[in-house]
């Protein structure tokens, strides 16, 4: 299962995160599978219940979009913690691997792009 608990931090990811009355939920979660930059939509890989970037065409579980990476990561040689974005608004020109399919989904999420 990946590692999720409440971040320290209170400050906005500027960068990412779109001006509303609501900031972002923001969790940290275990990265695995890449170097993976900030604003990459995420999925959960069912077997081991880690973070990987979210593909469409996966068959892992990951194809089921589940957030955005809040910093650049690079579990590339080992899993990663890294901070993911579950809920607020965030600039989807700052997405990386965000597609129709994701973003209606990630909407019923209560994730949002402006």
């Amino acid at each position: 299962m990946a590692t999720l608990g409440v971040t320290e931090s209170t400050q906005p990811l500027a960068s990412l995160v779109g001006a509303s009355e609501f900031g972002p939920v923001r969790l940290r979660g275990t990265l695995t599978g890449g170097n993976f930059a900030a604003g990459t939509i995420l999925g959960r890989i069912t077997a081991s219940g880690k973070l990987t970037a979210y593909s469409a065409v996966a068959a892992d579980g990951s194809q089921i979009p589940l957030g955005l990476l809040l910093e650049a990561s690079d579990a590339s040689l080992a899993d990663k913690i890294a901070l993911v974005g579950f809920a607020g608004v965030y600039l989807e020109a700052q997405t990386t691997g965000l597609d129709a399919a994701a973003k209606l989904a990630l909407e019923a999420k209560a994730i949002y792009f402006i």
